[in-house]
């Protein structure tokens, strides 16, 4: 009798075991959200991203509460995907990351902690920083993120509204206001807060 519950626990657990990662697979919280690859709005946020490395650099050096990056990685089934990470030291041989999620098409564990050469640097797509007052610089595709956001789902969950909140003092650039000069109409307009004045 012995030697026959063993191999029947050893069989529950495997079951168990296999049945958890069939059906529980983590799902997304947040529905999934449609870019074009050739959107003109995230197409210019990269190229402002880019431009402002020099800023990225400078800014990071400083004091902050974070640093990211966000950097396309091929993945082991051969699709590009591009993933957002914490900075976790820079020097001037080479960056060590931690990426924050694992990329959707990998198969597999994957490395989430990587050291790159500076050269990588050229191929990010963002950065942000969070200064020590809690604001963010950088996140130009973020911006584009919650605006395509707010027009494909007619809001944003609190948990994106927050995060967009942050950024709303970052004025180095401003996906409505590279519309507007272009005299293109958002289909829906990014919010807006009453401007404090100090008594």
């Amino acid at each position: 009798m012995k030697y026959l519950v063993i191999p029947a626990l050893a069989v529950v657990v495997i079951s168990v075991v296999f049945l958890r990662r069939l059906f529980l697979r983590p799902r997304p919280e947040l529905p999934p959200l449609i870019i074009r690859p050739d959107d003109p709005l995230m197409k210019e946020a990269v190229a402002r991203a880019k431009e402002s490395l020099s800023l990225f650099r400078e800014l990071a050096a400083g004091p902050h509460r974070g640093r990211r990056v966000k950097l396309p990685v091929i993945t082991n089934t051969g699709v590009k995907e591009y993933l957002w990470a914490d900075l976790l030291s820079f020097s001037s041989s080479g960056v060590k990351i931690r990426y924050l999620t694992p990329p959707v098409s990998e198969k597999g564990r994957f490395q989430r902690v990587a050291t790159c050469s500076l050269a990588a640097l050229a191929d990010l797509v963002d950065w942000q920083i969070e200064l020590p007052t809690g604001q963010y610089r950088g996140g130009f595709t973020l911006r584009v993120l919650f605006l395509r956001a707010r027009e494909q789902w007619g809001s944003l969950p609190p948990e994106l509204a927050a995060q967009e909140k942050k950024h709303r003092a970052n004025i180095q650039w401003s996906p409505a206001a590279y519309l507007a000069a272009r005299s293109v109409k958002l289909l829906v307009p990014e919010p807006r807060e009453p401007l404090e004045v100090p008594a």
